[in-house]
This record gives C-alpha cells, sequence and structure tokens, in this order.
C-alpha cells in the first residue's frame, strides 16, 4: 500500500497523502496539511446492519452508540466526547448496511489526546451493564424518531420484499424490543451480543483508518502505530456484495413486476420505479454505467422525461438514479413527483417512463454526451476546493473499503475514467417490467386499500402483482407495438423509436451550452486586494434614477460590494442580490404571491437552468418578507449568461400560464402541507417561537392558509408590480476583476427599473422579553402530526442585546456546558434522542438580542421535560459562574476551544462569502466581525474569564425566557405527576391571538433600514 504511486488530487489540494498498512492488517491514510487549523480522524469497520444475528436485528448499531460510553482506560461515560468539547472538536458516526463509521475533530494541538481515547474504542470498551440499559432507551428514542419518516418507512418495506434468508432483510436501528425484550427472553443478554460481536468483526483487518493533522507523515505514522498498531488482528474474513447473501438471491422477484401501495405520512403523490439490477459499486468504479443513465433518464432539459410528462401536467418533479447499491443488488430508481391528473392516470405515467427507456436502450450510446458529461466531472475535480477535515477523513475511511486503488482513493468515487458501451447496454437491459417494484404513495389511499400493516414503523401498505394492463402497455412501449414478427434493421428499430418517443415529445438531451471554456485565473492588482469585501460605485448610467424621481442626494439603485479572490485560487464566484420591494412587505398574502411567481420563473426556466447546474453553475430566486433574493454561483465564465437569462425571464413574466400555474401551485400546496403538518415536533417548537418574537414571522399553518387560497389571477401582473419600487444590495466574490463587476452586474438591468426609488429598507425587528424575576412566556401547543409520539420542548434565555461581547460570553456558555447537557439530560436521564444546548444571537436577523436555547425531543410529557430542563440549567448555570466549580483553568480550556473554532479559516470560497452575505443582508456590513471576536478571546485571560463570570450572573442566571411545550401523542399516555402543567410560565400562550396580543405589549430592536448614497 505505501509503495503505491503518488495520489490523483485536485489542483489547488495543498495537503500530503500518505498511504500505509500496519503490521496488523490495518489500512491507513495519513493527511498531513500544512494550514491545519482543525484536526480529524476517522475509522471504518467493515461491517454494519447486514451482519446482524437475525434474533438481534440492530445489534451493529446499537454498539455504535455504545463505544462511546467508557473503555477501560477512559471509564467515565463522558470523557471522550468532554475532551472534544475543551479542545474545540466534537464527533459521530454511523452504521449503515456493511460499514460502520466513527469520526471526530479537535483543535490541532490535541490531535494526540483525541487519539489516545478514540482507539480504545477498538481496543477495549466497557459495555457497562448499567450504561447498555440506559443507551438502549437512547436507541429507541432514535427509532422513535424516525417513525414518521417515509424515507426510513419505505426503506423498510423494501426490505420486506427481500429474500427473508438473505441479510439485506434485517431491521438495523433496532428497538427496545429487538435489543432487549427479545435477547432476555432467548436468555442471551445484548451485553453477551455487544461483547461477542466486537471480539468477532471489530478485527484490525477490516478496519480503515484516516487521519488528518498539522504533523508531517513521519510525525502522524509514529501516532498511528503507537495507538492503533495494538489493535487486535483476529483474521476474520469478511463477505462483501454478492457474497454476503451466499447461495441466496437478494430478491427472488416471484409475482413481480410487483406493485406496492402505501399510506404516506407527508402529503405526498409519488411513484417509484425501482428496477432490481445487479450490484455496480465498487467493481465498475472505472466506468460506472449507472450514471450515464442517470443523467439520461433524470435530465430535464428539452425533450426529457420530465419536460413531456410536466407538458402532460402529469408529473412536477422526477429523479432518478441508485438508491441503494451494496450487498449483491442495485436498485435503480426513477422517483415522479405526480399531479392530481398524474396520480389518476399512473398507467399514462408509465407509458412515458418505458417509452423512453425504449430510446435510450435502442439508440447506441453516445459518445458526446458521455465525452461531455467526463469533461465536467474531470473539470469539477480538478477544481474542487479543499475539503473540511471531518468530512474528509469521514468519507476517505468509508471510501478505503471499497478496495480502489490507493492513487484513486480521492479521484476513483468522482470521475468516469473509461467508456464501457456494453456494461452501459447491460444496465440499461435490466430496465424492464421484469425486474420492476413500483412503489406508489399517496395520501388519497385508506386503511380499506392498504390492508397490511409493516411491523417495525407500522407503515399502512398493500403488496400484489402489477395490474396485467400496465404491465402488457408498458411492455409495448419498451418494445414497440409492432416489434414482434417485425425485427427490421438495427437502424430501422432506431428510427422507430425515435418516432415513439417523438410522439410524447420525448428526445435525447442537445449539448450543455454552459459547459466552463474559460476556467484561467483572473490578473491580480500589484497594490493588492483588500481581504475584506469594499463598497464599489458603479457608473450613473446603469442603475440610477433621475433626480426628480430621486430623494434628496440620493440616486443609486444598488449598493454592490466585491472582493476579487486572492485565497481559493478557482474559476468560480458567488453572487447575491437582495432586491427590497416594500409590496412584499404589506401583508402576508402579498409575500406568497411573490413567491409564487419567483417559482413560476423557476418552472419557465427550468430546462435551461437544468443545463446550467449540470455544468455546475446554480442560481436561485427566492421571496422573503422584505423583497426578492437571487443567487448565482459556480464556475464563472457562464455566470452573466445566467444572470442574464434569469432577469430577461423575470421582467417579462407577467402572465404565467395554466401549465406553469398547474406545476407551481401543486409543489407549493404540497410543501406546504408537509410544513404544517409533518415537521418534527422540535422544529415546529423554533418556529412558534420566532413567531411570537420576529416582527415579520409566519408559521407554515398561516402560510398554508394563505396558499389554499390563492389563484392564479392573483399572481398575474406581479412583476411589474414588485419592482416597480426597489433598491438592492449585492455581494459579489470570486474570480473576477474589480473592472468586471459592472459588465457582471449590467444584467440586472431588465428588473432595477423602478418608477421611483425607495427612501428606506423595509425593515426587520426582533422583540425584547418582559423583563422580573422568574419571567417565563410560555407558548403550548398541541403537535401538529397526531401520529408523532414525540412532543419537544425548548427554553430559550434572552440574555443580553446582541453585542460582539454579549455574543462571544453566550458562545463560551455554550461550549461549557453543551456536553454536559447532552451527557446529563440524553445519556443519563434518557429524555429523548435530540437533546441540545446552544448558543444563539438575532445578528443575523438584523440585530437583537443573544442567549442560550435548550433543545429537547422527547416522549415524555412536555411539562416534565421542561422541569428537567429548569432544574438542570439552574444548577448548570449557577455552577458557571462558582469560580470555585469552574476556575480559570478549567473555564481557560473551553475559552481556549472557542477561540480554536473561531480561528478556523474558510476552506472553500461559499465558507468566506455566507458570513460576508449576513453581514449585508442583515444590513450591518460588519465584515471585520469574525477578525474582532478572535481578537477579544486574545484578550487578558483573567479579566476576560472575571467579566463572563459577571455575564452569567448579571444576564444569563436572571434572563426572561420563553418556552414552547410541543405536545406529542405519547404524552396522554404519561404519569399523572408528568402530565400537571408547568408552573413557572407568568404568561401561557396557546393560540395565535395570544401570541399577537403578546406581541403588542413587547419592545423591539429595529434594524438597520437606511440607504447610504
Amino acid at each position: 500500500m505505501s509503495d503505491a504511486g503518488p495520489i490523483e488530487k485536485p489542483q489547488t489540494d495543498h495537503r500530503e497523502y500518505c498511504p500505509l498498512q500496519l503490521e496488523n492488517g490495518m489500512r491507513v491514510l495519513m493527511i498531513s496539511d500544512s494550514k491545519c487549523d482543525k484536526a480529524a480522524a476517522a475509522l471504518s469497520v467493515k461491517v454494519g446492519s447486514a451482519f446482524d444475528p437475525p434474533e438481534v436485528p440492530g445489534l451493529a448499531h446499537f454498539l455504535e452508540h455504545m463505544l462511546f460510553l467508557g473503555t477501560e482506560k477512559f471509564p467515565r461515560e463522558d470523557e471522550y466526547n468532554e475532551f472534544l468539547a475543551k479542545h474545540g472538536g466534537s464527533s459521530n458516526a454511523y452504521t449503515a448496511d456493511c460499514v460502520t463509521n466513527f469520526y471526530f475533530g479537535v483543535s490541532p494541538d490535541h490531535l494526540e489526546g483525541a487519539l489516545e481515547r478514540f482507539a480504545q474504542f477498538f481496543l477495549k470498551p466497557l459495555f457497562q451493564e448499567s450504561a447498555t440499559d440506559r443507551e438502549l432507551k437512547a436507541v429507541d428514542s432514535e427509532h422513535s424518531k424516525n417513525q414518521q419518516s417515509d424515507g426510513w418507512r419505505w426503506n423498510q418495506l423494501l426490505k420486506n420484499d427481500v429474500n427473508p434468508k438473505h441479510p439485506m432483510c434485517h431491521f438495523g436501528t433496532g428497538n427496545s424490543d429487538t435489543l432487549k425484550v427479545m435477547p432476555e427472553r432467548d436468555g442471551y443478554p445484548v451485553r453477551k451480543r455487544l461483547l461477542e460481536f466486537h471480539d468477532k468483526y471489530y478485527s484490525a483487518n477490516q478496519m480503515c483508518f484516516v487521519v488528518l493533522g498539522k504533523e508531517s507523515a513521519a510525525e502522524l505514522e509514529q501516532l498511528v502505530r503507537s495507538y492503533f498498531g495494538p489493535v487486535v488482528n483476529n483474521g476474520v474474513s469478511v463477505p462483501a456484495g454478492s457474497e454476503l447473501g451466499g447461495i441466496e438471491r437478494p430478491f427472488c422477484q416471484e409475482g413481480w413486476p410487483r406493485l406496492v401501495q402505501v399510506m404516506p405520512v407527508k402529503d405526498v403523490r409519488s411513484l417509484a420505479f425501482q428496477f432490481v439490477i445487479p450490484q455496480q459499486m465498487p467493481m465498475k468504479w472505472r466506468t460506472k454505467p449507472t450514471r450515464y443513465l442517470s443523467f439520461l433518464i433524470g435530465h430535464e432539459g428539452k425533450g426529457s422525461l420530465l419536460s413531456a410528462l410536466k407538458t402532460q401536467g402529469l408529473a412536477t418533479e422526477l429523479t432518478a438514479g441508485p438508491s441503494m447499491d451494496d450487498l449483491g443488488a442495485c436498485i435503480f430508481e426513477v422517483g415522479i413527483q405526480l399531479t392530481e391528473k398524474g396520480e389518476t392516470e399512473v398507467k399514462a405515467v408509465g407509458e412515458h417512463v418505458f417509452t423512453y427507456i425504449r430510446l435510450m436502450q435502442q439508440l447506441p450510446v453516445s459518445e458526446d454526451l458521455f465525452t461531455e458529461n467526463q469533461r465536467i466531472e474531470e473539470m469539477n475535480f480538478r477544481f474542487r476546493s479543499v475539503g473540511h477535515p471531518v468530512s474528509t477523513v469521514s468519507s476517505l475511511s468509508h471510501s478505503l473499503q471499497d478496495g480502489l486503488p490507493i492513487e484513486k482513493v480521492l479521484s476513483g468515487p468522482s470521475k468516469v475514467l473509461d467508456l464501457d458501451r456494453s456494461q452501459i447496454q447491460e444496465a440499461g437491459a435490466y430496465l424492464t417490467c421484469a425486474n420492476l417494484r413500483l412503489l406508489w404513495a399517496s395520501k388519497t389511499f385508506t386503511e380499506k386499500d392498504c390492508v397490511d400493516t409493516e411491523r417495525w414503523y407500522g407503515t399502512r401498505y398493500v403488496a400484489k402483482s402489477l395490474p396485467q394492463d400496465w404491465h402488457d402497455a408498458w411492455e409495448a412501449c419498451r418494445l414497440g407495438s409492432d416489434e414482434q414478427g417485425n425485427e427490421g434493421s438495427a437502424e430501422s428499430a432506431v428510427q422507430r423509436a425515435e418516432a415513439g418517443g417523438a410522439k410524447l415529445g420525448l428526445a435525447m438531451p442537445l449539448p450543455n451550452p454552459f459547459v466552463a471554456e474559460n476556467l484561467e485565473l483572473k490578473v491580480r492588482p500589484e497594490a493588492g486586494i483588500s481581504k475584506k469585501p469594499v463598497r464599489l460605485a458603479l457608473p450613473d448610467c446603469l442603475f440610477s434614477l433621475p433626480p426628480a424621481s430621486s430623494p434628496a442626494g440620493q440616486s443609486s439603485l444598488i449598493q454592490v460590494y466585491f472582493r476579487q479572490d486572492d485565497t481559493f485560487d478557482l474559476p468560480r464566484a458567488y453572487l447575491n442580490i437582495e432586491i427590497y420591494c416594500p409590496w412584499t412587505s404589506q401583508s402576508i398574502e402579498q409575500r406568497i404571491i411573490v413567491s409564487a411567481w419567483c417559482q413560476a420563473v423557476a418552472e419557465e426556466l427550468n430546462e435551461l437552468s437544468y443545463d446550467a447546474e449540470v455544468a455546475g453553475l446554480y442560481y436561485g430566486l427566492n421571496s422573503g418578507s422584505r423583497g426578492l433574493s437571487l443567487s448565482l454561483a459556480g464556475y464563472q465564465d457562464k455566470l452573466p449568461i445566467l444572470l442574464r437569462t434569469t432577469t430577461t425571464k423575470m421582467a417579462a413574466l407577467q402572465e404565467v400560464s395554466e401549465q406553469t400555474w398547474g406545476i407551481v401551485y401543486t409543489v407549493m400546496l404540497r410543501n406546504a402541507k408537509i410544513a404544517a403538518k409533518t415537521r418534527q415536533p422540535y422544529q415546529q417548537a423554533a418556529e412558534l417561537e420566532r413567531r411570537c418574537l420576529h416582527r415579520t414571522a409566519i408559521t407554515s399553518a398561516e402560510c398554508l392558509t394563505v396558499i389554499q387560497n390563492l389563484t392564479r389571477e392573483k399572481v398575474q401582473g406581479i412583476g411589474s408590480q414588485v419592482l416597480d419600487q426597489c433598491y438592492a444590495d449585492a455581494l459579489l466574490q470570486g474570480n473576477y476583476t474589480e473592472a468586471e463587476v459592472a459588465g457582471v452586474l449590467e444584467a440586472l438591468q431588465p428588473i432595477l427599473r423602478p418608477s421611483k426609488l425607495l427612501q428606506k429598507i423595509p425593515g426587520l425587528a426582533v422583540a425584547a422579553l418582559p423583563d422580573g424575576p422568574e419571567s417565563c412566556a410560555l407558548i403550548r401547543w398541541a403537535g401538529s402530526n397526531p401520529d408523532e409520539k414525540n412532543g419537544a420542548v425548548t427554553v430559550t434565555l434572552q440574555a443580553s442585546e446582541d453585542s460582539l461581547e454579549s455574543v462571544i460570553f453566550c458562545q463560551l456558555a455554550g461550549q461549557v456546558l453543551g456536553q454536559r447537557c447532552f451527557d446529563e439530560l440524553r445519556t443519563k436521564q434518557q429524555l429523548g434522542y435530540i437533546v441540545a444546548l446552544q448558543a444563539y444571537s438575532d445578528t443575523g436577523s438584523g440585530g437583537g438580542y443573544c442567549g442560550l436555547k435548550a433543545i429537547v425531543q422527547s416522549e415524555k410529557h412536555p411539562a416534565e421535560v421542561h422541569r428537567r430542563i429548569d432544574d438542570w440549567l439552574a444548577n448548570a448555570l449557577a455552577g458557571l459562574a462558582n469560580e470555585e466549580e469552574n476556575d480559570d483553568v478549567k473555564l481557560g480550556e473551553y475559552l481556549e476551544a472557542l477561540l480554536t473554532k473561531k480561528r478556523e479559516k474558510p476552506k472553500k470560497l461559499a465558507d468566506e462569502f455566507s458570513p460576508n452575505w449576513s453581514e449585508v443582508i442583515s444590513r450591518h456590513f460588519r465584515f471585520t466581525r469574525r477578525d474582532e471576536g478572535i481578537a477579544f478571546l486574545e484578550g487578558p485571560r483573567q479579566q476576560i474569564l472575571a467579566a463572563f463570570r459577571k455575564f452569567v450572573r448579571d444576564c444569563l442566571i436572571p434572563a426572561p425566557r420563553i418556552a414552547v411545550e410541543v405536545l406529542g401523542a405519547a404524552a396522554s399516555e404519561a404519569a399523572a405527576n408528568e402530565a400537571e402543567p408547568y408552573k413557572g410560565a407568568c404568561r401561557v400562550l396557546d393560540s395565535i391571538g395570544d401570541i399577537e396580543d403578546f406581541r403588542t405589549k413587547l419592545s423591539w430592536r429595529e434594524s438597520n433600514t437606511s440607504i447610504t448614497p
């Protein structure tokens, strides 16, 4: 492994990659980063849920949880995560079918300490009995969280159709039944199972380890050998791919083609054409044949399957590609979101799908299309930004398990190296009814239609053979109605396929006009480049109104900030424009109308913008409470063309066609119903709090009410009305020179032509909570999904106005208490799977306040959860202010951890652009905020900590609070002592009317609305 050639990497990747294989068989990749400001490591084990004993589903996943809870060398349960918290780090893990992956990030100076603790996971874990019992509840809570997720439910339904003798059929998450009740009933406690599983499979020869640090490769090797060399290699052999099932096939496919009708949680109408084909990856990593199929079927340009379905009013969205590719099988899925009409004409939808499949199967593989996509993939890899350390090590440790040549471990997953027509044709040939499983989800289905109940998630469904008339019609479309008895020449078969496709408006994709050609970096000024965006003055002839139409001293229509990139050396750029339009801010309905118009523009541009997206150029058009947001990102070469195309359409779209409106309204209504009725409880709590404290906030339920009464007539002519009075802020960063900025932004002229200029920007505002002893406003709400067992509680402490110093003190408090909150309320008290304590500030919302926010999602009654949060917070904050309990040495570690986080430099242009854009849309324009924060934390340590303790005593402990309790379905079964109402609130709000009344009594901090000439 160490004798391999140099690892192929992106053009600007400065990191040094050094492979190594330890004597115990562990494969290692060391990454030496001379610019390292965050160290990271990850270890993957080639074992996952597919290896669970059939009688203990979820064992691999449960073991993943247990490894975090103490080892012989470091027995304290929170030792590992507390160490990371003290040193600017974090950790996580996941269990897939065939791989379990553990990873962390930490301050570069503390990599060795983290590695020492991490390595013990794989040497001497404790699996303590008490921790085992408690963590079982965490796994059970995780499963409870997933039970109202359609993705999890449908994945398990797929496993129901798997050969029951094949390991793909397992229930991977596990719950209290599979991990406690069943093992104890069998007289085989789960702790014993954990020990056996770890001893058998957690063997060095099945592990891949990646570490990234500031050290040299030689120094990293020394650390790796010291801490991971002792991991035992027991010589276990782990089957992979088709070997996993032995002689058993993943799918028996008896009675196929199969139709599975399912009652979804969310308000969706969808079809998933799932074709079972042989496993493709990683064996075919050089050719990736399904990528060509995905490109063709999933294309959204002119002549595409999606465009044809839209034209007929049958569908709104389409995706295509492998939804799983492992364990000996690949599921190639064509997923379609239907309209109401499409739901009544599923047979016609299938006829379009199989007509396109015929076209694809009959036409020869296009070398031009393949080469164009290969060129884009090569370009994307060549100009890929350096990855974040944690995501880099995690993904690489997983990729190493695929067995690619080590020199291709970075590029191999991204690029298609070879064109193999026979492999593409072979994979495409499997797209037939004989290999089809059709999943049809609809809210119109009832329990009378879906008579079966899935065991683990309670999903109502019915599985049966595909209707014969559908089968016959679809196969006729795929084969051609005159195929039998008239073979003809290959050329005539192609011509017939093309003619059949043309009848439905189907054709192969055209050449992509947005593929970047000029990838050269622009010349940089000799005088140097400002490290922060600077305001530019554009020529008056571009964007200004005559004096008669303008306020005194103000005629410009746009304020522009710019920074030429001199850090990332990539031919990319980011451009965001915020267009402030008073008409949008006048009512909720007008805001929703503008949102519908924006989506109509996007829909009419979709065939063109899809090509841009394929070529690595993206745009977005959205609306908010103050107006419109237009964003573009990607290769700068064709960015002005996409911008001009977008603004021309915005200016021209005054009448929305029935076809466009049908698609837009279907998507808006569906998304609004999903948001209003099936959001996670903690998300609902956050929305309600925001509705109370942010002047322009609205709830998903209010949004749904407006959309349900929206008509096409209300959207007609809105474009000119919205833009009749406007002003814009813009930020451009990337591979442009200052001299080119005006030429790029000239494309905004079609939409920046108001009849009169704004005198001030539509404002934002955040409310101050009423002060006073033990003040707490409480929003008490029923969960929107009656089938969701979990409820949620958020408790927010509004400590201070959001000055730089106050925000940093809140962040420091969150740094100290975040892991402690998780350890106490989740690990020890087991309140639920989602538990967090974090600092917050309203700075990005135009200014307001800052403080701490506790979040718990739980099946327990919200009142009881609320009391426990209060009890923990009281003790935690008191301890934080106590110098004996948290002296300067202890707090100093956390301060250093926070400083480490703030010193982390952006890894890509988007990371630099995002905080700068936040400064623009918040209208603070304080681009030095990060540097000021670092300078503050680098001040006299003793003085800072003394001021911090005073802030805790004077601001955090007595802070006014707002709490939200969302009641879940399981809470009705809570014990009487749990259900006793929370008594610490000064005001209880349980309706929008209550919230509105409460808001009238609050004082508000206004955002900056001034326009500077």
